[in-house]
């Protein structure tokens, strides 16, 4: 049997032994209700951040991960449009919406990036048979993969 194992229209993926799941970290434990309140009392703030938690767990899982640079995309997309909404410049203030909608897709690109690295991981490295909705994902996002990260995390705790 060869090192790697490949499916159709994913990456290859390393195989490893049982015990090698030891030797990854735990993803982030935070409940996504705390997760989804912290981001209503800091008015999105905290949501920019836990994205970075959350795609450098993923970066330490898979090295090949781009989760942190779409988010580092993301973000610049939506600083420009910021900008570009305060302007009083016309032709500046056309440019927001292109660029929110930019932020919005490369946002999604990141998240989605995440779930393919978790589903890659946990069904195939430490096999936990994860399942996880693609319309959940796209609908709740960083809720949604941060439901699985806490589940995750307490089973990996617990033994499981």
């Amino acid at each position: 049997m060869s090192d790697f194992q490949t499916e159709p229209f994913t990456r290859p993926v390393a195989r490893h032994s049982q015990s090698a799941g030891d030797a990854f970290p735990p993803p982030p434990k935070l409940h996504w209700s705390l997760l989804l309140l912290f981001t209503v009392i800091s008015f999105g703030v905290f949501q920019f951040v836990w994205m970075f938690v959350q795609s450098s767990w993923a970066r330490k899982v898979d090295p090949e991960s781009k989760a942190t640079a779409f988010f580092a995309g993301d973000v610049f997309l939506f600083l420009l449009s910021l900008v570009f909404a305060a302007s009083s410049d016309s032709g500046f203030k056309s440019l927001e919406l292109p660029f929110l909608l930019g932020s919005c897709i490369v946002f999604y690109a990141g998240v989605y990036s995440i779930r393919r690295t978790m589903l890659d991981h946990y069904n195939q490295i430490e096999p936990m048979q994860l399942e996880m909705s693609g319309a959940m994902t796209l609908l709740f996002a960083l809720l949604h993969l941060q439901y699985h990260m806490t589940r995750i995390a307490y089973a990996k705790a617990d033994g499981k």
